[in-house]
């Protein structure tokens, strides 16, 4: 059981203690009983959060649309890589779209499912397993030199981060231990050479008390997307800040909680295993990491504004229909959350980033 493998990984450490990146990482992601991996449902109204793309289906075809765009006016190869593709909802919108507009670009179209969990594999093959232009996979390790699109959509938030705070004046890093049975915080200094880098290339300093999350996890991953895109767009959509946001008042405490039946949890050690873990992403660190590699920032925005750009809007439907339960009154409520201000899409930022496109090349519609 998961309790039992937390409590041998912290007896057999050194300080008797785990970093929170190697507590994230066990109860997340070992293997058979780790939450992203056992069989549970974790997404929708019986798991523990939504995403866009399980809000109906125009998140999904809104990409769609633009992902159609990017091909027929940009030059970009029908080729598509959903790297963390989850249950595959999000896939079989943007598949069923293209399928029925652009029956060119679909007999040419490969769409590549990258996900390292088995029991999101095996409900991604029961939902687009009958596309021959859909592929599953566990990693990109068979993709090099990608032309093409490739996009995540809350990927990064749910990697593992070291988590340090100021205290009394010195930096350290907050571990976790075992005491009385119950799992608690204690303070190590912090003396990992990795995470010491990452403050000093980036400048990054903090106050007394303030907590901060060093997302070396994100920086290796990051790093294995963009080193296989040869050309092409690289879209991330994910919640997170700048470096200037991370100094705000309200982020002070960092942003790691946990996510519980639709519950936010402000205790990241409750319910080990049966609760999602999330933080919020650094975008400057990833647009650093792109234009090291060759990547162009194309902008960082809002999701409600990337969608209305997008043509999120043509996904409404006129009805003269009084029920407000019908399918088509749910479906443009849905798409009313994602594109008014104070809904769903406020959370979310989308960062455009492209690589040996044609100069003249406009990635957004006009």
């Amino acid at each position: 059981m998961l309790k039992d493998h937390l409590k041998e990984l912290i007896a057999s450490s050194p300080q008797k203690g785990i970093s929170y990146h190697d507590y994230m990482d066990a109860v997340l992601y070992t293997p058979n009983i780790g939450y992203y991996v056992r069989q549970k449902k974790k997404i929708g109204s019986k798991g523990d959060f939504y995403t866009s793309g399980n809000v109906g289906d125009a998140f999904g075809r809104s990409l769609a649309r633009w992902f159609v765009y990017l091909i027929k006016m940009c030059g970009v190869s029908p080729r598509i890589i959903e790297v963390g593709a989850g249950d595959g909802k999000l896939a079989y919108d943007i598949l069923v779209f293209i399928k029925e507009t652009e029956p060119l670009i679909w007999e040419s179209l490969t769409y590549i499912l990258v996900d390292g969990s088995p029991y999101h594999r095996k409900i991604q093959q029961e939902r687009v397993g009958m596309f021959k232009q859909a592929v599953s996979a566990a990693s990109l390790e068979n993709w090099t030199n990608v032309n093409g699109i490739v996009f995540s959509n809350e990927l990064f938030d749910a990697l593992p981060v070291h988590v340090i705070e100021k205290y009394e004046g010195a930096l350290v890093e907050i571990f976790v231990t075992e005491k009385a049975g119950h799992l608690v915080e204690v303070r190590e200094p912090l003396v990992n050479p990795d995470i010491l880098a990452y403050l000093t290339d980036r400048a990054i300093t903090l106050i007394e008390k303030q907590r901060y999350e060093v997302p070396l996890k994100m920086v290796q991953e990051y790093e294995k997307i963009v080193s296989r895109i040869q050309s092409g767009i690289l879209l991330t959509i994910d919640y997170g800040y700048t470096e200037r946001e991370w100094k705000e008042p309200a982020h002070l405490q960092g942003s790691l909680r946990g996510y519980y039946q639709h519950e936010m949890i402000k205790d990241a050690l409750m319910y080990p295993g049966d609760m999602d873990l999330t933080t919020h992403i650094h975008f400057d660190t990833l647009i650093e990491i792109g234009k090291r590699r060759g990547f162009f920032d194309q902008g960082l925005y809002i999701q409600n504004e990337f969608l209305l750009k997008t043509g999120i809007l043509e996904e409404l439907k006129d009805h003269k229909e009084t029920d407000p339960f019908s399918e088509t009154a749910k479906r443009n409520r849905a798409i009313r959350g994602l594109i008014f201000p104070g809904g769903y899409s406020e959370h979310f930022r989308v960062l455009l980033q492209s690589k040996n496109l044609a100069e003249e090349a406009r990635i957004l519609p006009e």
